[in-house]
């Protein structure tokens, strides 16, 4: 099977209004060329949006609920390549295979799921593919690495992208719990 490896560097844009700052990721993945990751790319309300762009990868978004600076799981929205994609998960599940996010694009089946109890470890899976996600390293050091298993393609790697700039501590039951905890003390400060 093949497999490649791929890694992002963070970068940080802090000029301007602190609501104006820009984060995400960006570097070479190999025959895909160059791959930015920006969140929040913009913010519309409440919600945030996190962008893909590239070389040759298609443009994808993610628009959820603002969680910090990134897009929640919560009312979430996909587009690739201008195409809206319909999300689906069982936030009930006991299982963080049950927690998956599944969604449908250019007639694949995808799955995007946690592999570890940690919110640093991804995968986005598809019939043949993986795309291992691994977030590591802090300050000026963060990196996202991906690597790929498979004959996988640019869409793939956009979707894992992308997956990156969103707040997907809910795929546990440990992150659903403390983001949980974290609303309600969000709610709280609205009635005081």
């Amino acid at each position: 099977m093949q497999q490649h490896t791929y890694t992002l560097d963070h970068w940080e844009d802090r000029s301007g209004h602190r609501l104006a700052w820009k984060f995400g990721y960006r570097g070479t993945a190999g025959e895909f060329g160059r791959i930015e990751v920006v969140y929040p790319a913009s913010r519309r309300g409440d919600r945030h949006v996190t962008e893909v762009k590239g070389d040759t990868v298609p443009v994808t978004s993610f628009m959820g609920w603002a969680y910090g600076r990134k897009p929640s799981l919560y009312m979430a929205e996909l587009s690739v390549g201008g195409a809206g994609v319909r999300l689906k998960r069982n936030r009930w599940a006991q299982t963080r295979a049950g927690r998956a996010v599944r969604m449908q694009v250019a007639g694949r089946e995808y799955r995007y799921l946690a592999t570890s109890a940690r919110h640093r470890d991804r995968a986005l899976t598809r019939n043949g593919v993986e795309v291992r996600i691994r977030r590591h390293g802090s300050g000026a050091r963060k990196k996202a690495t991906f690597t790929v298993l498979g004959p996988a393609d640019a869409t793939d790697l956009a979707l894992a992208a992308v997956m990156c700039g969103v707040n997907t501590r809910n795929l546990t039951r440990g992150g659903a719990v403390r983001a949980f905890f974290g609303r309600s003390m969000q709610w709280l400060d609205v009635f005081q």
